[in-house]
């Protein structure tokens, strides 16, 4: 697995340090330079290889990073597994819709690294059902947005020490 930047604000740090650093992060689960092909830190260059179309090679990698079979990924950014097999084998780039979805699915795998501590915890977390989604895998809910701000709140209230 790779390392994903921590998001602690040290004193002193204002918000856009803390998305910078949280750019980095997704950057990362997205397999970094290598697999993007270019240095991805700030919000404008995530919002542009968003709207290029990612590399269908991130698909992959987000896979390897969450442990989940590349089925399963491929359900929740919605293309579907035989799409993605011709994709990978012609070096194709996503659709930005597609795009948008994979960054998602990034953003809430750091997220959740960050808020737990590791990506293991983070991988097991996303993959478990949970009583505060109603026994719902949060993994499932991250297809629509709506579903991951929901995700997004339990692991708000997580990261503050409420009870979910």
């Amino acid at each position: 697995m790779l390392a994903i930047p921590r998001l602690d604000l040290p004193n002193g740090c204002e918000k856009e340090d803390t998305w910078r650093m949280t750019v980095t992060a997704i950057a990362a689960v997205l397999g970094g330079k290598r697999t993007l092909r270019r240095s991805v830190t700030t919000s404008a260059e995530l919002q542009l290889i968003t709207r290029e179309g990612l590399p269908v090679a991130t698909l992959p990698m987000l896979a390897e990073e969450l442990a989940v079979e590349r089925t399963k990924l491929a359900q929740v950014v919605g293309i579907s597994e035989r799409t993605l097999s011709r994709r990978l084998g012609g070096q194709a780039r996503l659709s930005a819709e597609e795009s948008d979805r994979t960054v998602r699915l990034a953003r809430m795998f750091a997220m959740t690294a960050d808020v737990l501590g590791s990506s293991k915890k983070a991988s097991l977390w996303l993959k478990a059902k949970n009583r505060a989604l109603d026994g719902q895998r949060p993994l499932d809910l991250l297809d629509t947005d709506t579903g991951a701000r929901t995700v997004e709140t339990v692991l708000g209230r997580i990261a503050y020490g409420l009870y979910s």
